[in-house]
């Protein structure tokens, strides 16, 4: 594949991300920046069209290609035993490689005349430094190479880990100086996120972790002022524990007041450093309780955490009289896991089609046990929450939470289930060493 430079052109896949403001025209089926909005692109996809990558020469320019570590005059094409390992980038801008597409992809691409330099090899790394979405990639690259015992799958572009015990584990929250070891937490990858909005505006591929334990059990919302009858406020913004995992995620509180913003600690501040602030998604299905009883299969609940619809869909009596605003999303830096992302993480029994029957059947009251049993979110001894709420159409406490039958069900808020904190890590985040067992878990660097 020669490297020249190129005017960018048609292409459906072509993605222009200017500010806040998106100005883009249909023509011939193609695509024209409307200049007139102004701002230069944050982020911008490169297609590779008729062997060549797409360069617009004042945006950016490839100066250099090397395979392992030596100079190339072509770009790999895909599935010719290549692959990415890193761009170098001036500018501050950040080059990441869609593995899936095969397109390069520029992010924070603020300045023209940006220079970068690919870097390819021709082995696959399991133990070189790596970006977290470069080496998903790779490890998808090689479940697919297999044909048979997949632990990776890739779903909406996301790339995930499924079945009862993948080798996903990874060192995070380690004490300053340390990488590996008991000075760290095993946490656990959950997947490789597309889309993901950052607090800069951005949309980024992002490392998604779950901590392997939990912290304890918590309740999601004391309604301190009584709403709702005291059963608490289904409302994520507002809710109890998102201000305790505020605070255990090193931000200030005012408003964290029970014990748990104290006995549970900080992160350090090396994981702190790695967390990026997202906005997560917190709606919920249209209607109350019939719908989603009726239908929460993880694909379906995986739609309706993205929806306009919020956890309120009551609005008389006495288990429903808080005063809360009601928000379908929140920015931040720890969470919980959405009861879509524990549907996914099954391998339904190990094939497809198990698989398949698994994310489309409701998870309400009647999950099959050979979805949950091979479901390495589930936990037999322990209910955990997440943080999606419940609408009914009588009271506003509803939350969802993985009960240990591995169905999805309904606790009021002022329950106490398992909390589990879920971060994303900054793409800048690099997977240095490990193969990601339980015994050698990847390790991190930033």
């Amino acid at each position: 594949m020669k490297i020249e430079n190129y005017k960018l052109k048609t292409s459906k896949k072509t993605k222009i991300l200017i500010g806040s403001m998106v100005g883009i025209m249909a023509l011939g089926g193609g695509y024209l920046l409307n200049k007139s909005l102004g701002k230069y692109q944050v982020e911008q996809t490169f297609p590779i069209m008729n062997g060549k990558i797409q360069v617009n020469s004042g945006d950016i320019s490839i100066i250099a290609v090397n395979i392992d570590g030596k100079s190339s005059d072509t770009i790999p094409e895909k599935g010719d035993g290549k692959y990415f390992e890193s761009a170098e980038c001036d500018n501050e801008a950040i080059g990441l490689w869609d593995r899936t597409n095969w397109e390069f992809r520029i992010q924070k691409l603020t300045k023209k005349k940006t220079k970068c330099t690919l870097n390819f090899t021709t082995t696959k790394s399991t133990t070189g430094e790596q970006s977290g979405a470069s080496k998903m990639e790779d490890l998808l690259s090689q479940e697919e190479d297999k044909g048979s015992g997949i632990t990776i799958v890739s779903d909406d572009n996301n790339i995930r880990y499924i079945g009862k015990s993948p080798n996903n584990y990874i060192y995070f929250n380690c004490q300053e100086g340390s990488s590996s070891g008991n000075q760290c937490e095993k946490w656990r990858i959950i997947g490789l996120m597309d889309n993901i909005e950052t607090s800069t505006g951005t949309k980024e591929k992002l490392l998604k972790i779950i901590r392997s334990d939990s912290l304890g059990n918590h309740s999601w919302d004391k309604s301190d002022n009584g709403e709702n009858n005291g059963y608490g406020v289904n409302e994520w913004s507002h809710a109890d524990l998102m201000h305790a995992l505020r605070k255990y995620g090193g931000e200030s509180d005012s408003d964290c007041k029970d014990t748990s913003c104290s006995s549970w600690g900080q992160l350090s501040a090396s994981a702190q450093g790695m967390i990026e602030n997202v906005k997560w998604n917190t709606g919920i299905s249209p209607g109350d309780q019939t719908t989603w009883q009726g239908g929460n299969s993880p694909i379906v609940q995986y739609m309706w955490e993205r929806s306009k619809y919020t956890g309120k869909q009551c609005n008389v009596g006495s288990y429903c009289n808080d005063n809360i605003s009601r928000k379908t999303t929140w920015e931040g830096k720890v969470g919980l896991m959405y009861p879509s992302d524990y549907g996914y993480a099954t391998d339904g029994g190990g094939t497809e089609i198990q698989r398949e029957s698994c994310l489309w059947h409701r998870m309400y009251s009647d999950w099959p046990s050979t979805c949950y049993q091979n479901d390495w979110l589930y936990a037999s001894s322990t209910t955990q929450w997440t943080m999606t709420p419940a609408p009914y159409s009588s009271y506003a406490s509803g939350v969802f939470f993985v009960d240990t039958s591995g169905s999805v069900d309904v606790h009021n808020a002022n329950i106490t289930d398992a909390v589990r904190p879920v971060v994303y890590l900054k793409s800048s985040v690099k997977i240095t060493g490990g193969d990601g067992s339980i015994n050698s878990p990847f390790t991190l660097t930033y």
